[in-house]
């Protein structure tokens, strides 16, 4: 981050999740790997209402209007204790909207490091992930707080709702990002994996607990660098998740797509309904996978 006297910038970056997304809604641990400096906001004073633009979201959302983004802003910027007047923010990210790579919570991340700096504050990491949260409920509903956790961080990273995020000293493994085209609805299909676990009281959670030991070994794959492990790992959750009804046509078709080309192991990302696929390659597979996927009319997300 980098100040002057009247404008300040924060930065945050994006995430995907390896293992373990919708899970961990319900307890069960999920690891996820943070994509650095996706996303940069300036912060300024200005008279009227605090205000957050992203011209190439078309956003602009203010503190006292009743859209969805007007309440993800004032739920941020209340949680950090800043003035509802005075401030005016403008940003821009990589990130795609609604596709799984924690694109809100990184403007929020973002916008709170830009604010605090501008009002000369220093929060702690919780102090910030507390006030993405309240952006993200707005937005989300219940997130379980692995998106916060991710674009405020770095590396890669297990999650759980009762330990917070743990810090794994592992490189972060190869992927290819591929959008799918169509965007993802979060709030849906946490709802839609709820209502399934719901409704199969017996396989139900005997999937869910399957998701935590798919992620657990995940853990161990990555401590040991079995990337051959972790892809099977990774096909294993996505079956899961194709149980839960969050997959699509298009999500499993990128995934066979990515397995067909050399991939190690290929699953949706995120909240599913649409959005991101990522697939597990060794190095020298990637641009094989990555065009194979192109042809299949897909497009690529910087990793």
């Amino acid at each position: 981050m980098s100040d002057s006297s009247d404008s300040a910038v924060g930065r945050a970056g994006g995430k995907v999740i390896l293992l373990g997304e919708h899970a961990v809604v319900h307890g069960a641990p999920a690891i996820a790997v943070c994509l650095e400096d996706r996303t940069e906001v300036t912060a300024r004073r200005r008279a009227g209402p605090t205000a957050l633009e992203m011209p190439s979201w078309g956003i602009c959302a203010r503190v006292d209007g009743r859209a969805l983004a007007d309440a993800a802003l004032a739920g941020l910027i209340d949680a950090l204790g800043a003035p509802r007047d005075g401030l005016s923010l403008c940003g821009e990210t990589m990130l795609p909207a609604r596709a799984g790579l924690g694109a809100s919570a990184s403007i929020a991340a973002a916008a709170a490091r830009a604010v605090s700096t501008l009002l000369g504050r220093d929060p702690s990491n919780a102090e910030l992930h507390q006030a993405v949260q309240a952006s993200e409920r707005a937005t989300h509903g219940n997130p379980s707080g692995i998106d916060a956790a991710a674009v405020l961080g770095a590396g890669v990273m297990r999650f759980s709702r009762a330990e917070g995020a743990v810090r794994l000293d592992v490189p972060p493994p190869e992927l290819v990002i591929v959008h799918t085209g169509a965007p993802g609805d979060t709030r849906l299909t946490v709802a839609a994996f709820a209502a399934r676990l719901a409704a199969e009281p017996i396989e139900g959670p005997r999937r869910l607990d399957s998701i935590r030991g798919i992620v657990e070994r995940g853990v161990d794959a990555l401590g040991r660098r079995d990337v051959a492990a972790l892809g099977r790992l990774m096909d294993e959750n996505q079956e899961q998740l194709a149980w839960f009804g969050v997959s699509t046509e298009a999500l499993d078709r990128a995934c066979a797509e990515a397995r067909a080309a050399g991939a190690l192991g290929a699953k949706l990302t995120g909240g599913g309904g649409g959005g991101c696929a990522i697939a597990l390659v060794r190095p020298g597979d990637r641009r094989r996978v990555a065009a194979r996927l192109e042809a299949a009319g897909f497009a690529l997300v910087p990793a």
